[in-house]
C-alpha cells in the first residue's frame, strides 16, 4: 500500500486535541494511517495560527468542526514520510507545503478547476475534504492528506514561510478577483495577514498606488511592504480621505479583508463608477446593509472569494523571487508544546503578534 516501511513510523504522537468546544490540550494518538483518499502521511515541521482556527476552537462555525474531538491546523509545512502506490510525483523525504481544500473531483465545479467552490463541500463519502476544518489537521507530529493538496516546497523557502504559503495564495486570488490593471488605484481595507499579503500582491498584479486602511499599527507593517498611503480605519473621514488621494474619483478596485459592516459599505463608497471590489472578509452576521442602489447605478461589481484554487505554485513563486515577503509577518514563533503561549499570544496579539508559528 505504500512506499515506505511503516514498522520505521511511530505508533503514536502528539496532536492538539478539542475535546469539545472551548477544551483543549496536547494529547497522545494514534498517528494516522494514509488510505485511498489521505494518501500521502507527513512530517508536519511548522504550523501557524490562523485567524480562523480560534473560531474553530470554540466551535464558532457551523460545520467547522463536523464534530467534537477534533484536531484543526491548516496553515503547515512538512516533509513526506510515506505515499500510497497510487502517488507518483511525490516520494519520501520531499519538502512540501499544502493548501486546505481537496474537492470531490467530480462536481461541475471541480471539473472546471474549482475545487474550492465543491458541491459536494463536507461530504465524506464523495471524498471532499478541508484540511483542518472538515478533516483532521496539522496540530499534530503527523498529517495524512490527499496528495493533490501538496505542493513541492523550494528550497530556497524555509519551513516557517512554507506554512504562510497557502494564506499568501489566498491574498492572490483576493487581488486577482479585483481585476487589477496596471497602475491601478487600489484600496486594502484590513490590514490582517490576508491584507497585509493583498498589499504586496496588488502591486505584483500591477497595482501602481495602493492605499491600506488598518489599525494604525498594522499600517505601519502595510507601508514597509508596499502601501504608498495608509489611513487608521477609525479615523471618521476615511472615505473622504480615499476622494482626496484619487482626485475625488474613488479607486478602480478596493481588496476588502476586513469582514466588518462597516467594511463592507466603506468598500462601495470608496471605489469608482464602474469599478470592482473583491471580498475576502467573512462577517459574523450573513445579512449585512450594503448600499444596493449605490451598486446598481455606478455598475459596481462585487466578486466574493472562498480560499483560493490553482494558485499554490504561483504563490510559491511570489516568494520565491521576492515579490512577496511573507516572512516579515511571521513575530513570533514557539516549539509545538508551548502552544498555549502561541495560541495567547495570537489571540491577544501581545507584542504586536501577526503570525506566530509553531514547530512540531
Amino acid at each position: 500500500m505504500s512506499t515506505h516501511d511503516q514498522a520505521a513510523l511511530p505508533t503514536d504522537m502528539d496532536a492538539l486535541v478539542v475535546e469539545e468546544a472551548g477544551e483543549w490540550s496536547i494529547e497522545t494518538v494514534e498517528t494516522p494511517n494514509i488510505d485511498q483518499t489521505d494518501n500521502v502521511l507527513c512530517k508536519v515541521d511548522t504550523v501557524s495560527i490562523c485567524g480562523t482556527d480560534p473560531k474553530i476552537f470554540h466551535g464558532d462555525v457551523d460545520g467547522w468542526p463536523p464534530s467534537f474531538p477534533f484536531t484543526p491546523g491548516h496553515e503547515w509545512a512538512g516533509t513526506v514520510v510515506e505515499t500510497g502506490e497510487d502517488v507518483s510525483r511525490l516520494s519520501p523525504g520531499d519538502r512540501v507545503f499544502a493548501e486546505t481544500h481537496h474537492g470531490c473531483g467530480y462536481c461541475e465545479n471541480c471539473r472546471n478547476g474549482k475545487y474550492n467552490l465543491c458541491e459536494n463541500y463536507g461530504d465524506f463519502d464523495s471524498g471532499h475534504r478541508q484540511i483542518g476544518h472538515t478533516s483532521s489537521g496539522a496540530y499534530a507530529e503527523y498529517i495524512a492528506a490527499p496528495a493533490d493538496t501538496l505542493y513541492h516546497l523550494p528550497e530556497s523557502i524555509s519551513f516557517t514561510e512554507g506554512a504562510l504559503l497557502d494564506v499568501n495564495a489566498i491574498a492572490l486570488y483576493l487581488a486577482e478577483r479585483g481585476n487589477i490593471g496596471p497602475a491601478a488605484n487600489v484600496a486594502v481595507i484590513g490590514t490582517g495577514t490576508v491584507g497585509l499579503l493583498a498589499i504586496q500582491n496588488a502591486k505584483a498584479l500591477g497595482a501602481g498606488n495602493v492605499i491600506a486602511i488598518g489599525s494604525e499599527d498594522r499600517n505601519t507593517v502595510g507601508a514597509e511592504l508596499g502601501a504608498d498611503h495608509t489611513i487608521p480605519y477609525t479615523d471618521d473621514d476615511v472615505v473622504e480621505q480615499v476622494m482626496e488621494l484619487t482626485g475625488d474619483v474613488g479607486v478602480d478596485v478596493t481588496l476588502e479583508a476586513a469582514g466588518t459592516s462597516s467594511s463592507f459599505s466603506q468598500a462601495v463608497a470608496i471605489t469608482r463608477k464602474g469599478g470592482t471590489v473583491s471580498l475576502d472578509g467573512i462577517p459574523k452576521v450573513n445579512h449585512q446593509e450594503i448600499p444596493m442602489a449605490d451598486l446598481v447605478t455606478e455598475e459596481i461589481e462585487f466578486r466574493g472569494c472562498r480560499a483560493h484554487a490553482n494558485l499554490a505554485e504561483a504563490s510559491a513563486r511570489l516568494v520565491e523571487n521576492g515579490t512577496v515577503d511573507v516572512s516579515a509577518l511571521v513575530t513570533h514563533e514557539f516549539s509545538f508544546n508551548e502552544f498555549e503561549t502561541a495560541y495567547e499570544t495570537f489571540v491577544d496579539r501581545h507584542d504586536g503578534a501577526i503570525k506566530v508559528a509553531l514547530h512540531v
